[in-house]
């Protein structure tokens, strides 16, 4: 191999740095730790943890004091004090509270669904900033080649070696270096843009121009059961199907009678007594069709969450599809253009007379479209395993 196809190939295809260097991170870490969503993520999962433990408790005692003044000159006056504390069926405060952890669980589930989130889609930016990048080197190669090819040719018109035509294809091929790399630089900003927008606003460094390296693909059994065991968004689900199941037990405990205790004491001027107050309360109307909207909730739950799991399952296996695809056709396009001729030769070439401006033009296509259609494979590539990866954010 000479060493020109060498350093092609050194430049597109050479072993990319591991994660740790990379850069992405150190972003992700800082993206956590700023990002405005995830701020008020944090403190939406504090209120709903609360909230779930609210409503486990005894309710509030009642206390009551009755004044009576006697008329006339027969009787004195009398009071009465009650102190009052009622309770539901003691079985229901067990269930209460496992519904409140399965509820406290779900709203940490919650906030990991809407964290992976943000992270994925940081962590794509940052791939996509890397991709824009590698096209910028690209581009700039390409019209570094179109001005030396230009200077060449201003010469050789002026001593009447070439004709205009040649010219104007060597402009035109200018022209379109020069749209594509502003089109690049606009869309580089754009990302680094939503960069700083995913870190809460504040400035962030990101300077990586290659990939990081990826795991090798599991088998998809092994990555399928790993997925769904940690995927946030199926937990969240599955504790959302147990505490509807809990929901149920809670209903249930709650069409059961409720107790009212306390000590009541009667005075006046006559003579005093003290004694205890018991109640029942009969569950007749009240919570009437409740437990049977919990189990119309709870098996709403389970069916959604087994919904969700296969539609997953084939989410999962169409992105692994599509990887093993990608990663076949990106080593394709290395071995591919390690194979095409490079500018130099191609220039030496045209310089020389052994080829014409056509099929010059002809082969530095080829080169320029093999070389970017192997750097979208490779965008392409890790942002499929990105999603795929995406439960290990």
């Amino acid at each position: 191999m000479n060493k020109n196809l060498y350093l092609i190939l050194l430049l597109f295809a050479c072993p990319l740095p591991l994660l740790a260097q990379s850069g992405i991170g150190d972003v992700l870490e800082s993206i956590e730790a700023n990002n405005t969503t995830l701020r008020a993520g944090q403190q939406l999962n504090q209120s709903q943890k609360l909230e779930a433990r609210t409503g486990k408790f005894l309710p509030n005692p009642s206390v009551e004091l009755n004044q009576l003044w006697a008329g006339g000159e027969g009787g004195g006056n009398a009071y009465e004090f009650a102190a009052v504390q009622s309770f539901d069926f003691p079985t229901t405060y067990f269930n209460k509270n496992k519904l409140s952890k399965l509820k406290v669980a779900g709203a940490d589930y919650q906030y990991a669904v809407t964290r992976q989130q943000v992270l994925l889609k940081a962590q794509q930016a940052c791939q996509e900033i890397i991709y824009l990048r590698k096209q910028r080197a690209l581009l700039e190669k390409r019209l570094q080649n179109a001005d030396q090819l230009e200077q060449l040719y201003r010469e050789r018109l002026a001593l009447g070696a070439a004709n205009q035509m040649e010219y104007n294809k060597i402009q035109l091929e200018k022209v379109n270096a020069n749209n594509a790399s502003r089109r690049n630089a606009a869309a580089l900003r754009a990302q680094m843009e939503l960069l700083q927008s995913l870190n809460g606003g504040l400035p962030i460094e990101f300077s990586d121009t290659e990939f990081p390296v990826l795991p090798a693909l599991p088998a998809y059994e092994e990555l399928e059961s790993a997925y769904l065991a940690a995927d946030p968004n199926l937990r969240n689900l599955g504790s959302e199907s147990d505490a509807a199941q809990q929901e149920v037990k809670v209903n249930r405990a709650l069409t059961l009678p409720k107790f009212d205790l306390g000590y009541r004491r009667n005075g006046g001027s006559d003579a005093n007594m003290n004694g205890f107050r018991i109640g029942i309360s009969i569950p007749l109307w009240e919570n009437r069709n409740t437990v049977r909207q919990a189990k119309a909730q709870a098996e709403y739950a389970v069916l959604n969450l087994e919904d969700n799991t296969q539609t997953l399952k084939a989410t999962l296996h169409d992105l692994y599809l599509q990887a093993q695809a990608l990663q076949a056709s990106r080593d394709e396009y290395a071995e591919t253009i390690a194979l095409q001729r490079t500018e130099d030769l191609l220039n030496r070439a045209l310089s020389t007379g052994q080829i014409s401006m056509v099929d010059y033009f002809v082969e530095i296509s080829l080169l320029y479209d093999s070389i970017q259609n192997y750097l979208d494979v490779e965008k392409e590539y890790q942002n499929v395993m990105a999603q795929l990866l995406q439960y290990q954010l």
